[in-house]
């Protein structure tokens, strides 16, 4: 029943009128994307994906507070002790919204200081995910470099790439080898032309 639910709602995010909706139906989407079934947790993150790919929708997730638990989720499901190859599919979602949320400094600001840049990085440079995720790993870090690239045309954004060292970690994206993608390498490469307009961001690009 609370899986149909999410998917309900969900099935209404592509409609103007039915978007109108989701103020009322926030606070129930954020119980069900904590929700201990996997299967309702996956409904709810793709209603809020599917909300998202609309600007209209994207305001209302801003205007109601949504990213901000929406990272907070993410987060807690994708540490490396709780990352599981099952929540791929969930992570998808979540990451696939908060690329279209970061097309505006609205959105960016809504995960600014939420340790989502520290996360989205740590997914990237560190072996725990591709070990867990495996197939499912390149889809995740694709979309988290174009997260990254997104948050770091902002201000602000580029100041928590730069204290987070994303330049480091992003560059290996760049090698020409088997497992890099032409997203991966575009992502990456807005990420060092957003963060080199920054004195910092230059002499880390150097080093």
């Amino acid at each position: 029943m609370r899986e149909q639910s999410a998917l309900l709602q969900g099935s209404f995010a592509i409609s103007g009128i039915g978007r109108q909706i989701f103020d009322y139906a926030f606070e129930n989407l954020k119980e069900l994307l904590e929700d201990e079934d996997l299967r309702v947790r996956e409904a709810s993150s793709w209603a809020l994906y599917r909300l998202s790919v609309n600007e209209d929708g994207c305001q209302r997730m801003v205007e109601g507070g949504i990213p901000e638990f929406m990272i907070l989720s993410f987060i807690g499901h994708s540490e490396p002790k709780d990352i599981q190859y099952t929540d791929a599919q969930y992570l998808t979602y979540l990451l696939e919204a908060f690329v279209n949320i970061t097309f505006s400094d609205a959105g960016i600001e809504t995960l600014l200081g939420r340790d989502a840049i520290k996360q989205f990085n740590k997914i990237i440079g560190e072996d725990f995910a591709r070990e867990k995720l495996q197939d499912k790993f390149p889809k995740i870090a694709e979309l988290c470099l174009r997260v990254i690239g997104n948050m770091s045309i902002n201000h602000m954004g580029k100041e928590e790439c730069i204290e987070h060292k994303i330049i480091a970690t992003s560059f290996v994206y760049l090698a020409l080898s088997e497992d890099r993608s032409y997203e991966d390498a575009l992502n990456t490469s807005l990420i060092l032309m957003s963060t080199s307009i920054h004195l910092e961001g230059k002499n880390q690009i150097v080093d």
